[in-house]
């Protein structure tokens, strides 16, 4: 990424605006079909069960999940936008932490490119390392939280 700050803000808008209408169509889109695949499993009483437990779960710690998946867990994003459509997880929940991960997410990578336009090498290697030093710092913090609590 080259040129000025002010191109550093438009491709970071650019790219945000473009996320989060991705986003909102995944999850519209399992909101839609959410009625259509709960019948279809009233047919499986065992899924359907581990699927309203899945359910329960989801919505109890579900806004961790879609904060920490637009910028660590990069992986699980698009998952999450359907499992939040077919859970019918709060929409303005779903929206206000997806919309805060995904403008650091790509704040942080933007810049990230911003600052090392000449060096490809060690950008790339930022970017692979970054998800796994915040995912070990939020273990980290987690295991002495949990340490805590029993000791």
């Amino acid at each position: 990424m080259s040129g000025t700050i002010g191109d550093y803000f438009f491709i970071v808008s650019l790219i945000f605006f473009g996320l989060i209408v991705g986003d909102i169509a995944a999850y519209a889109t399992a909101s839609h079909f959410e009625e259509i695949f709960t019948k279809k499993l009233h047919k499986y009483e065992k899924i359907e069960k581990k699927y309203e437990n899945g359910k329960d779960l989801f919505n109890k710690y579900g806004v961790w999940g879609i904060f920490l998946s637009r910028f660590v867990l990069l992986g699980l994003g698009a998952p999450l936008n359907y499992i939040s459509g077919f859970s019918q997880y709060s929409f303005r929940k779903f929206l206000a932490y997806s919309a805060s991960g995904e403008l650091l997410y790509v704040s942080i990578y933007a810049y990230i490119g911003f600052v090392f336009k000449d060096s490809w090498v060690s950008l790339y290697d930022l970017i692979v390392e970054f998800p796994y030093m915040i995912l070990l710092i939020i273990l980290a913090i987690f295991s002495y939280y949990q340490l805590k609590r029993y000791l």
